[in-house]
């Protein structure tokens, strides 16, 4: 239990703000192993007073300054079962109210109001069912109500109707639920003698996040049992409005299956064991409203596939110059609708290759491709076309204490309009190196009078990137320039507990066509760093 006091005084305003809070929580093992009876208890209460006072007359005749009395209140708790071995389901639920009287001098005599100022409230569960060695679904579901009262008088006017509510008397209130439902399934359980299904996974789910905010609610319209948002409120006040409504399902699986690891393969091809394949789908529906104004959009990924395989160099015979292979590949197809007005279709794809080559370049080649189509439904065409590629060619290797990494990248974007009219086509080589040194010269230097050296750690960290990028556009003729671009970084610790660090960089444009472009920056900096 604890208890804290916060008392401000402010002489100008003759103004005293008090605040008392009062905590306390419990922790209770629950002694008894029965599957109805919790096997812990968690539970927390709390109060808080917040005063606020105006002892001047003058200060409490200025509009704004009222004497106000807070109080609040909350409380949670927190369950934990066991219905079976390796199952629990897991309650908890919080909430937090707030109450305020105003003690209003500007009016002559004294007048006095109370209202609630605000509540929140937290509740859901998470579980796990354990019905079998290879099934344990998951169940999720958490919902948080956030109320906030208007203090201040408020005037609406629908049709010929006005309706003026005082301080406390309205509020907006805000919803968001998020559930999830999780099956995971590993089939080397349910036929353990099978190699060639032994590593394939399989994880299935659902989940739900939903939301919606309402403004204008009368204060006395309850939203604590209120904790499912797709039933919607009912409030009394004709003034009432849901500003907005957001219901998002989406049903995913994931797969992951090495075919050939349960085998027993030898030799070179062997390296086909390490062959991994994994595969997403999802599938989200989405419903929307924004002040009475509905939407529904529908996104699907299938495929959303990956597949890997390492030691190459033994299939492709070089283990003599490579050694730690392995190449990526990557496809997925994504589209989103929106239902009754648009629709956009990608597809890309994309691989790489790693290896160490000659035990000393660690060497990288990637290369990416993907195509985007967005359709006007209402009119049945396509409105525009897009396509990206990029490849990427990286090298890396030591020298002395300098560690270097020279690269290549490669882009090109093309646009095209729905009249078949190329709207865009940039083309961007870009060649850089970037040099790195961690250099340590430790030292010592004695000073007169001491019997121990003051050490110098004397470590120096300096990178440093140059790079030239070559755009190149027959259609827009701002993308024809060259950029170079130089930065560099020196992060020099003298001893433990000081730093220096300098750093800079410079930028040199030249345009093929617009010369009024071409620039030169520059820019410098130094920190200094003591720790004590």
């Amino acid at each position: 239990m604890s208890h804290t006091r916060n008392r401000v005084e402010y002489d100008l305003l003759t103004r005293l703000d008090d605040r008392q809070t009062y905590n306390g929580a419990l922790q209770y093992g629950v002694p008894s192993q029965s599957r109805f009876l919790p096997r812990t208890i968690d539970a927390s209460a709390g109060r808080t007073l917040y005063d606020v006072s105006f002892e001047s007359p003058l200060a409490k005749s200025l509009a704004g300054n009222f004497d106000t009395s807070e109080r609040g209140e909350s409380y949670g708790a927190r369950l934990t079962f066991t219905p079976w071995t390796g199952s629990s389901f897991n309650p908890s639920w919080s909430m937090t109210r707030v109450r305020e009287s105003r003690t209003d001098g500007t009016t002559g005599s004294p007048l006095t109001t109370k209202y609630p100022k605000s509540f929140t409230q937290a509740a859901g569960f998470s579980s796990n069912y354990r019905l079998a060695s290879w099934l344990n679904p998951q169940v999720n579901y958490q919902i948080d109500v956030i109320e906030n009262n208007i203090l201040s008088v408020s005037t609406f006017t629908l049709g010929v109707s006005t309706y003026v509510f005082q301080p406390g008397d309205i509020k907006t209130v805000n919803r968001s639920a998020n559930g999830s439902v999780s099956l995971p399934i590993t089939i080397g359980d349910i036929f353990p003698k099978s190699r060639t299904f032994r590593s394939l996974n399989i994880v299935s789910g659902y989940q739900l996040q939903d939301g919606d905010v309402w403004n204008q609610i009368e204060k006395g319209l309850s939203t604590q049992g209120a904790l499912w948002v797709r039933k919607p409120l009912r409030p009394a006040n004709p003034v009432a409005q849901r500003m907005n409504l957001t219901e998002r399902d989406t049903w995913n699986s994931t797969q992951r299956w090495s075919p050939l690891e349960g085998f027993e393969l030898k030799g070179r091809a062997a390296a086909l064991r390490t062959l991994s394949i994994s595969n997403n789908y999802v599938l989200s529906l989405q419903r929307s409203e924004v002040t009475g104004t509905r939407s529904k959009t529908v996104s699907r990924t299938l495929p959303d596939a990956v597949a890997s395989i390492s030691q190459l160099e033994q299939l492709w015979h070089a283990e003599r110059w490579m050694a730690n292979t392995q190449m990526n590949f990557k496809y997925s197809i994504r589209t989103t609708e929106n239902v009754g007005s648009t629709r956009n279709k990608e597809d890309a794809f994309g691989t790489d290759l790693r290896a160490v080559v000659l035990k000393r370049y660690d060497t990288t080649v990637s290369y990416n491709l993907r195509n985007s189509n967005n359709r006007d439904l209402r009119v049945d065409a396509n409105t525009q076309k897009a396509r990206h590629e990029d490849t990427t060619v990286q090298v890396t290797f030591d020298w002395r204490k300098f560690r270097f990494t020279p690269k290549v990248d490669y882009t090109q974007d093309s646009a095209w309009l729905g009249t078949g009219v190329k709207s865009q086509d940039v083309e961007v080589v870009t060649p850089s190196i970037l040099m790195r040194a961690d250099l340590a010269l430790p030292s010592g230097l004695r000073l007169p009078g001491s019997a121990k050296p003051l050490l110098f750690t004397n470590r120096i960290i300096w990178t440093t990137t140059a790079s030239l990028g070559n755009r190149r556009s027959p259609v827009t003729v701002a993308d024809n320039s060259r950029l170079f671009s130089l930065s560099t970084s020196g992060d020099y610790e003298i001893a433990k507990n000081l730093r220096m660090t300098l750093n800079g960089s410079a930028q040199r444009l030249w345009h093929r066509y617009l010369k009024e472009e071409d620039f030169i920056s520059y820019a410098f900096g130094t920190t200094l760093t003591f720790q004590f």
